[in-house]
């Protein structure tokens, strides 16, 4: 199978996992190539373009639709895979004019405004990150919604050595009402003796405590060695990965991922929902630094807790199930289309999938 991807690419986890994705496509025998309609950091040349380059992946970087359509010739695409909002109307339109299945992804809240509505009824299917970016758009596409989470590439993050001295790593794509969450774990960080606090993010926050590290592109290494993370999301997966004990927090703190916490049904990783105080952040840190033991235990659960349900590799096994559905179903259209008017019928380009009998089925 042939996979275009199109994406922003930022400093976050988004991107990350676009790039994740298409390496373990790759990795899995199919071709993934990707269309950057925007590169927003110096940093991806340095060191994302290599990292693609070595694992034998193709992109562009245009958002211009000539440009866009003549990569779609020359690659022959059998679904094409939106991820960034801001360039789903242009993605939609170009899957629309070479006819070739639309599947996107929603990687947040927000999607239930009417100016991606054009773009989620046209799509084949809608996937969604988490239960919270699926239920707003539920009503009006419940037909088309698979919920896949993020997975991390486990081979990638894998425990090392951890640092003797228990420092709290806080890593985040920081904007501003992450910054109070921010300021309450320095302070709860600055009232442990033997414990401190990193901040490595994409710019250097107003908090009085704590070294900061500006965007780490090798963030494997760093977590790695690390004991305790603070963070979200992405960052809370590869950490787990990682063998690190995790403090779930974003614009709100959401306590320890321990096997309590993901045995809750309405545990996310998104790190919102407030399940825990701030005094209680300081608890925890407090029992964290006192207990080695405890410490151990929860690095342990983490890592295993990633190898049974955070791989990446299954995550992209469920994302190549969702092209087969749409590629099926933009099969199924095209034959009803024919059969209702022979004469004046909708053809697919021949490098459709399915439609080419020199491409291999399923």
């Amino acid at each position: 199978m042939r996979v275009l991807l199109t994406t922003e690419f930022f400093l976050s986890g988004q991107s990350t996992h676009v790039l994740d994705l298409a390496i373990q496509l790759q990795r899995l025998g199919h071709s993934a190539g990707i269309v950057f309609a925007g590169i927003h950091t110096s940093m991806f040349q340095s060191y994302y373009a290599p990292m693609l380059k070595k694992a034998g992946i193709t992109y562009h970087i245009t958002n211009h639709r000539p440009e866009i359509n003549q990569i779609i010739r020359r690659f022959q695409p059998d679904v094409i895979h939106s991820h960034s909002s801001t360039i789903f109307s242009l993605t939609k339109n170009i899957a629309k004019n070479h006819r070739i299945p639309f599947v996107v992804t929603c990687h947040g809240l927000g999607f239930s405004h009417p100016k991606y509505q054009p773009a989620l009824e046209h799509a084949q299917r809608i996937i969604a990150v988490g239960p919270n970016s699926a239920a707003e758009i539920m009503q009006a596409h419940k037909d088309k919604i698979v919920i896949i989470p993020n997975g991390v590439d486990i081979e990638r993050f894998t425990p090392a050595r951890k640092e003797k001295t228990l420092t709290v790593y806080y890593i985040a794509r920081l904007d501003w009402p992450k910054v109070y969450p921010l300021k309450k774990l320095a302070q709860a960080v600055a009232e442990i003796s033997n414990l401190n606090l990193v901040i490595v993010a994409n710019w250097q926050p107003p908090v009085s405590s704590g070294e900061y590290l500006p965007w780490q592109v090798d963030i494997e290494t760093l977590l790695a060695r690390a004991n305790i993370v603070a963070g979200c999301g992405r960052t809370a997966r590869e950490a787990m990965a990682s063998g690190c004990a995790v403090l779930l927090m974003n614009t709100r703190y959401d306590g320890i991922i321990d096997q309590q916490a993901v045995r809750d049904p309405g545990f996310s990783f998104a790190g919102t929902q407030g399940r825990c105080t701030f005094s209680q952040l300081a608890k925890d840190l407090a029992l964290l630094a006192k207990s080695r033991r405890r410490l151990r235990k929860l690095q342990r659960f983490s890592r295993v807790y990633a190898l049974e349900h955070l791989g990446s590799r299954a995550m992209v096994e469920k994302t190549i199930a969702v092209y087969q559905e749409a590629i099926r179903e933009f099969q199924a259209q095209y034959l009803r289309a024919s059969f209702r008017s022979p004469s004046h019928a909708w053809h697919a380009p021949k490098y459709a999938y399915g439609f080419h009998q020199k491409r291999p089925r399923f």
